[in-house]
């Protein structure tokens, strides 16, 4: 019975269609169900715009870079997420917005990306503006000198000088973008003396002011406080400090400049010591405590004038800059006369031209710029009678320069005479180089016998016309003859030689040495270098 129904065709087709039917329900069914469910989660979702985002930027090098401008600073943010997160997350402060320098090897601008940073629980949808301007200026230094000013007043009585910085500091570095380095007016600290009795001595920190009067707290200082003292006291007295030296540099080097902390110092005492002070201070420093090329900064203590209470600063630092030195030859520099008396004619018969060569030593710029007329080679004749005389020169050199041979100075040969009748006699109050002529072929020398110098000391003449050595001889003039006949001592000497005998004011001493021809050693030479302060 059962297989004539389901071989009855008009059955088969009735079961496939109620088959068909029950598979369209249960499809339709699953997928009202899936429906509802979607409709359910959409309906927990939103989105939202988070305005007034702040673009804050990181990575860029900020001791050599500084940030000048973001072109926008703040931005808007599109996100979606469930309701109950967009609402815990509504805040701005909630979200970040980053731009990227560690990239960025140049000043200038340029147009970057932005990278938002979102809770985790909120999805990204957009940005307004997605990309920022930005503005990027070098950092620059200049230096500046520190100022240092007092605030308040010393206790009755008491009086203060001027503020003194102890730890070697002449400039700071100030660093800030270009175009407001130039807008800075000082560098200044404060020191407050308010009822001191005593120096006061603090460390100050350095602030740096624009031209308007304002504070620029964003400017690098360096370094940013300096050691200062204030000298208080009964009664003081500021001097100038001067340098002097002690030892000697290695022979390979030369000095070539000392920079002192301080140009001035003060001194403390009652009126009557005060008043007996020379014009000056002095620091020694030992040249001997230098051992190789290059700036070395030494610790000089100032000693207590005597009868004085005290000085500040105590001690000041100075900077010693020692170079290896290079030689050169300095050729035709002029021999003039010193201590000649009006009485007597002087010439230099040997060298001829009357001049000399030196070999001197200093740095390549100090003896690139040196020239003849720049040292003095002199010949003491003070007190010297007629004759002939083999004398060492003395000289005096510029700053940073010295004889290679300090005791291997040249020497001169001078002719000492009596003037004839018809010698027309020099003027002693004319100091003038170009020398007076004579009607018997004598003639005055070049130069002048001032010798004084603006640097350096003069190599000194060990010798002594007052006293007969053993070294001095007799004057080879013919028997019977005058030194003015002896056509070597006067005009024909200097008409052959070419050279003038010099007539300068009689500052010679008095003198009764009778032998005239004289052979002395040559005496060493050292310069002076220069004191410079900051």
């Amino acid at each position: 019975m059962m297989d004539k129904w389901i071989n009855n065709n008009t059955v088969a087709k009735v079961l496939a269609l109620v088959v068909s039917i029950l598979l369209w329900v249960m499809v339709h069914l699953d997928g009202g169900a899936a429906s509802i469910r979607t409709t359910s989660v959409s309906s927990a979702m939103g989105t939202n715009v988070i305005d007034n985002v702040q673009v804050q930027a990181y990575g860029f090098d900020e001791d050599k870079y500084v940030l000048k401008s973001l072109d926008p600073t703040r931005v808007s943010i599109q996100v979606r997420g469930q309701q109950s997160d967009l609402t815990s997350y509504f805040s701005s402060e909630s979200y970040k917005v980053k731009v990227d320098l560690s990239q960025v090897t140049q000043a200038g601008t340029m147009t970057l990306p932005l990278i938002p940073e979102l809770p985790a629980s909120v999805q990204y949808v957009s940005m307004s503006p997605s990309t920022v301007k930005v503005t990027i200026e070098e950092k620059t230094s200049n230096a500046f000198v520190p100022e240092i000013v007092t605030q308040g007043e010393p206790a009755t009585g008491n009086q203060a000088g001027d503020p003194v910085i102890t730890d070697g500091t002449d400039k700071v570095s100030v660093t800030l973008p270009q175009s407001r380095l130039e807008d800075v007016q000082k560098v200044q600290g404060v020191v407050n003396i308010e009822g001191a009795t005593d120096t006061v001595s603090k460390t100050v920190s350095l602030i740096v002011y624009a031209k308007d009067g304002s504070v620029i707290k964003d400017a690098v200082v360096s370094p940013a406080s300096v050691k200062v003292e204030v000298p208080i006291g009964t009664s003081v007295k500021t001097l100038p400090l001067n340098l002097s030296y002690t030892g000697e540099l290695p022979n390979s080097l030369i000095l070539a400049n000392t920079e002192a902390s301080v140009n001035e110092v003060t001194v403390y005492g009652s009126e009557k010591s005060l008043a007996a002070l020379g014009d000056s201070i002095t620091a020694t420093v030992d040249l001997g405590s230098i051992k190789e090329a290059g700036t070395t900064n030494l610790t000089v203590k100032l000693d207590i004038p005597e009868g004085a209470d005290r000085i500040a600063p105590s001690t000041v630092q100075v900077k010693i800059t020692a170079e290896s030195f290079s030689q050169k030859d300095v050729t035709n520099i002029p021999v003039i006369f010193k201590g000649a008396s009006d009485n007597y004619t002087n010439v230099i018969t040997d060298p001829a031209n009357q001049q000399v060569t030196l070999n001197v030593k200093g740095t390549p710029e100090a003896l690139e710029a040196l020239k003849p007329a720049d040292i003095e080679v002199s010949a003491n004749i003070s007190g010297r009678k007629p004759g002939t005389y083999k004398i060492p020169v003395q000289v005096i050199l510029p700053d940073t320069i010295a004889l290679s041979d300090p005791a291997n100075t040249p020497t001169v040969t001078v002719t000492i005479s009596e003037k004839t009748d018809n010698t027309t006699p020099k003027d002693p109050a004319d100091t003038d180089n170009s020398g007076t002529g004579t009607t018997d072929g004598t003639g005055s020398g070049s130069g002048t016998d001032s010798g004084t110098g603006t640097g350096g000391t003069t190599t000194p003449d060990t010798s002594n016309p007052g006293t007969t050595t053993p070294s001095e001889e007799t004057p080879t003039i013919p028997e019977g003859t005058t030194p003015e006949q002896n056509p070597e001592s006067n005009g024909s000497a200097g008409a052959e030689n070419g050279g003038t005998t010099t007539i300068p004011p009689d500052n010679s001493s008095n003198n009764t040495n009778s032998n005239s021809t004289t052979s002395e050693a040559a005496t060493s030479t050292k310069a002076v270098f220069p004191s410079t302060y900051r």
